[in-house]
């Protein structure tokens, strides 16, 4: 028995330009956290819509998670938006803020850790990823999006590993009347670029860097380095503290073999330092 090829090849799957799509009039949907990727990204494409005449909307938003952030973020994008002059829309987690979530997962299931990790990224997708995608469905029931994120691929593996333009399938599945991509439109930055386009523009970054940080997430990032867990502990000693006191309480470190009680123990109560040391003498 013989086997003939198709007459038509299989189907691939679709490929997006998104720089066409906002020449054609996309809504360009600027995603900022604050940190100084997604404010040079956002000088850049202001500065490149300009230029192109870009003809659709463009917004700022911003994921808001709470204690969880440096105390002063908020604060700081307001600003960003006000200079860029661009319309900025605040989202949060429709049930509390980051730390709630924490504590939530720990009363739902004590056997495990709570902790967000490189694994258990829910703090991405439950209070950033999910918001931002359901203020996109209810501001734009139809048409085209781009929501531009300022990942780059200098960062880590993973991000280097990125595709530069994506579909977002919570805003797109389910629908013929809108399409919404994800793009990474400096994916190629080193840090030395982005704080290029920053003083280039208006030199002005969040005061975290100021302060000695080289990256911006929440004051107290599992992800962060432990030079910025310190300056984060120090400038916002009652989140750092809120998070000390989980470890107590749950007997998890921050994370594994890293108690973040350890950094700044001058700034916690001592019914937290009894706890913690009660936890590590019985792991041990």
């Amino acid at each position: 028995m013989s086997f003939q090829l198709p007459l038509f090849p299989l189907d691939k799957p679709p490929t997006h330009d998104a720089v066409r799509l906002l020449r054609e009039g996309a809504a360009l949907v600027l995603s900022i956290s604050g940190g100084k990727d997604s404010d040079a990204m956002c000088h850049h494409l202001i500065e490149r819509r300009a230029a192109e005449g870009w003809s659709g909307d463009v917004v700022m938003v911003h994921a808001d998670l709470g204690r969880a952030e440096w105390h002063n973020t908020t604060e700081y994008v307001h600003d960003l938006a006000r200079r860029k002059g661009v319309p900025l829309h605040i989202v949060r987690w429709t049930h509390g803020d980051l730390i709630d979530r924490i504590w939530q997962r720990y009363y739902a299931d004590p056997s495990r850790p709570c902790w967000p990790s490189s694994k258990a990224r829910y703090c991405t997708s439950d209070l950033k990823r999910g918001p931002i995608s359901r203020w996109i469905r209810h501001t734009y029931p139809a048409g085209n999006i781009i929501c531009a994120l300022g990942l780059r691929a200098e960062e880590s593996s993973t991000r280097a590993k990125k595709q530069i333009v994506t579909v977002r399938e919570d805003c797109t599945a389910h629908t013929l009347n809108r399409l919404t991509l994800n793009w990474l439109p400096i994916h190629g930055w080193i840090t030395q670029d982005v704080w290029n386009c920053i003083r280039r523009h208006d030199g002005i970054a969040h005061p975290a860097y100021g302060l000695g940080n080289t990256r911006l997430s929440c004051a107290c990032c599992v992800l962060a380095s432990v030079n910025d867990l310190l300056n984060g502990a120090l400038h916002n000693p009652d989140t750092y503290c809120e998070l000390c006191r989980i470890e107590a309480v749950t007997g998890y470190s921050f994370r594994q073999g890293f108690w973040l009680s350890d950094l700044q123990p001058q700034l916690l109560p001592d019914s937290t330092l009894v706890a913690v040391r009660d936890h590590k003498r019985r792991s041990a």
